[in-house]
């Protein structure tokens, strides 16, 4: 990453953690469960396009962002994505070329953040995960470390684009690594990536407060 991008980066980051704070605060738990080197795919609940910016805001390393295609279609919008190291993929698909891209980032020890639930959830609850946040993390094998955010919804509610104050902070629990091993548990292919989605998402429910909820 060049200077330039470190210092927008960072200036990004301060505006975000500034609007945040006027809008309600922001609390974070877990930051010291982040690998600070190495692959790691982060997976975060999604209920808010303020969702991103704020995962970007609160962590200490570089990340790359998986997001959808669509974004790139807004000019401004998505050039602002790409100074932020997002690359597009297309959603409900198996978009092999990001699959591949993702697969080298992490091999190469990079961060790379992905929402599994592959929408924002319109109610808050969590929502099926798809599968290839998983799988691409087996293949590379790296661990997946789960993010429960809480309360952006309430700041930009899904589909919108108008912030408003929400009257309470946005939680954001980050949960301990989730490695290979764990996630597939001696199952390979088809049956280790749903075995992985299974137990990110008992994850992701924990964190988020909804319990055994599905």
């Amino acid at each position: 990453m060049s200077v330039t991008e470190l210092v927008f980066r960072e200036t990004v980051r301060r505006l975000v953690r500034g609007v945040i704070a006027c809008l309600g605060g922001l609390t974070v738990e877990g930051l010291e469960h982040l690998p600070p080197v190495g692959g790691v795919v982060i997976a975060p609940n999604h209920v808010s396009h303020l969702d991103p910016p704020v995962v970007g805001a609160i962590l200490n390393r570089p990340v790359w962002f998986l997001a959808t295609d669509e974004l790139f279609d807004i000019p401004l919008l998505g050039l602002f994505a790409r100074w932020l190291r997002a690359y597009p993929i297309r959603q409900d698909s198996a978009d092999r070329t990001a699959l591949r891209r993702t697969e080298g980032l992490l091999r190469s020890g990079e961060a790379v953040v992905a929402f599994p639930e592959g929408h924002e959830s319109p109610d808050g609850r969590l929502q099926p995960l798809q599968p290839g946040v998983v799988w691409i993390a087996l293949r590379a094998g790296v661990p997946i470390v789960p993010v429960g955010i809480c309360g952006t919804d309430h700041m930009l509610p899904p589909r919108e684009w108008r912030l408003r104050h929400a009257g309470r902070p946005v939680v954001v629990r980050i949960g301990r690594p989730l490695s290979p091993e764990e996630l597939a548990n001696g199952l390979t292919g088809r049956l280790g990536a749903e075995r992985g989605c299974e137990v990110l998402t008992d994850s992701l429910l924990r964190l988020t407060g909804q319990g055994d909820a599905r």
